[in-house]
């Protein structure tokens, strides 16, 4: 019975040495390689939107910015002929908009910390792939600039 068993885990090895040797491994590892550059592609067009959102939150700032500043203007002038609704309103209003500033301050921190870290996680997926690409076989892929 041992005899059988030995026997069959010597064909295992057998099989298993025989597919190392094959040419599949390289397809593996170019497939491999293939995903990776694909997931670094993906993490740096991510990037490039978390950018976009990061300009478009800072030129909503500057909007919300001015628009604070018109409604306290209209407040100060409703203010000097007595409209004390119009003034509470104006105000109301430029507060909102400041508040919305703080919003999109933080906003803007938040995608930063974001940014920073996917960045630091690119550096890391381009030198393995580079690292992949020096220590396969034979790679059919062109190296990652």
């Amino acid at each position: 019975m041992f005899d059988d068993l030995r026997a069959h885990f010597r064909k295992a090895v057998e099989n298993f040495n025989e597919e190392l040797n094959r040419d599949e491994l390289t397809d593996k590892a170019d497939d491999l390689i293939s995903a990776m550059k694909n997931g670094v592609t993906e993490a740096t067009s991510h990037i490039n939107a978390l950018e976009l959102q990061i300009s478009k939150a800072r030129d909503q700032i500057t909007e919300e910015g001015r628009a604070a500043k018109t409604c306290y203007r209209r407040a100060e002038m409703a203010h000097r002929i007595g409209d004390t609704e119009t003034t509470a309103v104006g105000t109301q209003y430029a507060q909102k908009h400041e508040e919305h500033v703080r919003v999109l301050n933080d906003k803007i921190n938040a995608l930063n910390a974001e940014l920073l870290f996917l960045k630091e996680d690119v550096e890391e997926m381009v030198g393995k792939v580079k690292k992949a690409q020096a220590t396969g076989k034979s790679l059919s892929i062109d190296p990652v600039s």
